[in-house]
């Protein structure tokens, strides 16, 4: 099942079997080794010191265990031993170092190995530190602890092996458990989000759960806010456009039906008027396309190094005559030495154009209009261009601006046949050339101001 529970579970689960395997071969392989260091030490504390030395000699005198039967009997009698241990059926042999016996006090015992013969406690037999035999000897009580030490070694197993299934079957519970309860936030989350239809868009989901689900349902939150605006925004821009093209397509329908029914004659003053209002929705069409290109980095840029000072001076020449007409003073202003800027020119130009329009249309008669060009404040490497005019506009006009199709009452009243897309366009030209623009308006002056990076290769070059 590719659920997020079950693999969290199957994750435990893995966890625990491996970290239960280490720790299980490393308990065993320790109890094991001390285990056998203990049996070693108790098996040649229960040999006599000197009846190993003297098997040691004998090898290094005879270069082998050929007759070394005959001490066992002797040495172990001479020390008590076979009087302790005889009448029990004590059997002693001396064993090569693959464990085969080579003498024994037992002839039936000799040439088998120490597993054939059964339980019994054996100590090394060494010479310059390699051993060259094994020091055996086989009392009932000496398999009875063998035997013993054989169930504690089997004991310790089953123990390991009991408490790994137990742990297994502990983790597996706890493992759903923890699974379930970790993957319940992001299953409820998941619920509620494909709960949200369309018309939710912007409905905020409960916050809760662990942070990182927290986390995920704050930005799901924010891109559902941000959706329900993009919802309303295309919304608007529908009804927008609608509106913008009823009114020429009416005009024109209007004119063209009144000239076919014989109410307006077919003369140049008509077809004028049915003229202008194609050309309306031919700039409303091209604006539209212009617009779309820039929103989605399609619209091509001839960029090129453009000095400051040049673009506001030739944006103010060509509105000088516009200016004038309507009695409103505009003026022009450059700072020396500004960087030069990696523009595309003509879209530059249609910057400028479009906010001088725009000042322009909002400029009471005998009123002021300014564009400048200056560094950035705060040290960046940018240019800032500021067209000011005089007027007031509320902060509720300035936050829209930019928005497709809005124009402020002042505009609607006074409308020179826009489109209403002209700042939109506008904004979107500068953020193409990965600059800024925004508008703020104090006492009786508003201000539009784009700032654009510096060409600093250009600038640097010609500094030299």
């Amino acid at each position: 099942m590719n659920k997020l529970w079950v693999r969290l579970t199957a994750a435990i689960l893995l966890v625990t079997w491996i970290v239960l395997a280490i720790v299980a071969v490393v308990v065993y392989r320790s109890v094991e080794t001390s285990f056998r260091q203990y049996v070693g030490v108790r098996n040649f504390a229960t040999f006599d010191a000197g009846l190993i030395d003297e098997l040691q000699n004998y090898y290094v005198a005879n270069g082998g265990w050929r007759g070394a039967e005959s001490l066992l009997p002797a040495m172990m009698m001479g020390r008590g031993m076979g009087e302790r241990h005889g009448r029990g059926g004590m059997q002693s042999f001396i064993a090569d170092p693959n464990g085969v016996i080579v003498a024994t006090t037992d002839a039936a015992a000799l040439g088998q190995t120490i597993d054939e013969i059964g339980a019994a406690q054996t100590t090394p037999l060494t010479v310059n530190g390699a051993t060259v035999g094994l020091l055996g000897q086989q009392t009932p009580a000496t398999q009875a602890l063998v035997r013993s030490e054989q169930t504690f070694t089997d004991q310790v197993t089953q123990a390991l092996i009991a408490i790994a299934i137990v742990a297994t079957l502990v983790a597996f519970a706890l493992g759903i458990l923890l699974a379930y309860w970790l993957a319940r936030p992001i299953q409820r989350l998941a619920e509620r989000i494909h709960a949200v239809a369309a018309p939710q868009l912007g409905q905020p989901i409960a916050v809760e759960g662990p942070s990182e689900v927290r986390q995920l349902a704050a930005s799901f939150n924010k891109l559902s806010q941000r959706l329900a605006e993009g919802e309303q925004l295309r919304r608007q821009m529908t009804s927008d456009v609608a509106h913008e093209l009823r009114t020429p397509v009416s005009v024109l329908r209007g004119h063209l039906e009144a000239m076919m029914d014989g109410v307006y004659p077919l003369d140049a003053e008509h077809l004028t008027v049915a003229y202008d209002q194609t050309l309306h929705l031919a700039r409303l069409v091209e604006d539209m396309r212009l617009l779309t290109q820039a929103e989605s980095g399609r619209l091509p840029l001839q960029l090129a190094d453009v000095a400051p000072a040049l673009l506001v001076a030739e944006a103010a020449e060509r509105f000088a005559p516009l200016a004038q007409d309507a009695g409103i003073r505009l003026e022009s202003r450059a700072e020396p030495d500004l960087p030069a800027i990696r523009v595309d020119d003509g879209r530059m130009r249609q910057v400028f154009d479009n906010l001088l329009t725009n000042a322009l249309r909002h400029t009471p008669p005998a009123g002021h209009i300014a564009i400048t060009a200056a560094p950035a404040p705060n040290g960046e490497q940018r240019v800032r261009f500021c067209v000011s005019n005089s007027g007031h506009l509320p902060p509720d006009q300035i936050q829209h601006l930019f928005d497709r199709f809005w124009r402020g009452d002042a505009a609607r009243q006074a409308d020179g046949g826009g489109s209403g897309l002209g700042l939109a366009i506008t904004r979107q030209l500068v953020v193409l050339h990965q600059g800024t623009i925004h508008a703020e308006s104090e006492g009786d002056t508003t201000d539009f101001i784009v700032e654009l990076p510096c060409n600093l290769s250009v600038d640097s070059a010609s500094n030299q």
